[in-house]
């Protein structure tokens, strides 16, 4: 019975991971979709956070079937108190894609040309989140609390250029719409110049979920703002062993985020992948 229940708790953490992994993947087709004007990609990633709601709420559903019939203790607990605190933000980092890809939509049409210096502020904070999400997905991995520390400065980054879009726009003169415009028109304009606050909020809602990890790792409970103020060796210190081989196989776990662009994992997480798969990291 307890083999089972300890095959259901690896089982529930990689479906966290795989999440992860989709969700990671539909954002990026949701913003290739917003800056090439790509209305059918646009819905199909729409459709596809559906998908991701309802295996969010899935998994969300088991973790809380498993504290009520197995009474988990220690570790065993912390892990499912932090996959329900992911799939949260999940569930969030999911609502932005889906913003995002209905932005995408609105943008054809509604015919809304936006000036080529915003569109490039998109892609390129894009980039950023894309590596904040990468490195968030690899704390998850590695369970490595020293790496939580380089996601604040990632952060920062990310969010200077959600502030830069925001910046430009402001200095524009009204952008024009044509004749007919009314303020339905407008409202379609600010729906579609919010996609840089959508990539701002995944970049917050994935280190959120990395963060968690501490909590696991030590049962102490600290805010991003909080963790940069420890040292890496402090980090370590705080880590309570017992149990944590039950649970915690980077090896495998690596597989779930197989798909996640290797340019934006940690490349330790790279190595695990490319182990698995009978591939040299040299080669």
């Amino acid at each position: 019975m307890r083999k089972l229940y300890h095959r259901q708790l690896v089982e529930a953490r990689h479906e966290m991971l795989s999440i992860y992994e989709t969700i990671d993947l539909a954002l990026h087709d949701a913003v290739r979709a917003f800056i090439s004007g790509d209305k059918k990609l646009a819905g199909a990633t729409r459709e596809k956070t559906y998908q991701i709601d309802a295996r969010c709420a899935n998994l969300e559903a088991v973790c809380y079937n498993l504290i009520a019939t197995q009474g988990p203790v220690a570790s065993d607990f912390r892990l499912l108190q932090t996959i329900i605190y992911t799939d949260f933000c999940l569930q969030r980092m999911c609502d932005k894609v889906r913003r995002t890809a209905r932005a995408a939509k609105l943008r054809v049409s509604a015919d809304i040309e936006l000036p080529a210096e915003l569109i490039e502020l998109v892609e390129e904070e894009a980039k950023t989140v894309y590596r904040v999400m990468g490195t968030a997905a690899s704390v998850l991995v590695l369970n490595d609390l020293g790496l939580l520390r380089e996601l604040s400065e990632q952060e920062e980054s990310a969010h200077g250029v959600y502030e830069e879009f925001f910046r430009s726009y402001n200095r524009m003169a009204a952008i024009d719409l044509g004749e007919g415009s009314d303020d339905s028109s407008y409202d379609d304009l600010r729906r579609v110049i919010m996609a840089s606050r959508y990539l701002d909020r995944c970049a917050q809602y994935s280190i959120d979920a990395a963060a968690r990890v501490l909590f696991l790792l030590t049962g102490q409970r600290w805010n991003q703002m909080e963790i940069a103020t420890f040292d890496e060796d402090e980090l370590e210190g705080m880590r309570v062993p017992a149990g944590e081989g039950a649970f915690l196989d980077p090896a495998s776990d690596a597989l779930c985020v197989a798909r996640i662009p290797r340019d934006e994992l940690d490349q330790r997480v790279c190595e695990l992948i490319e182990g698995a798969a009978g591939v040299s990291p040299a080669e």
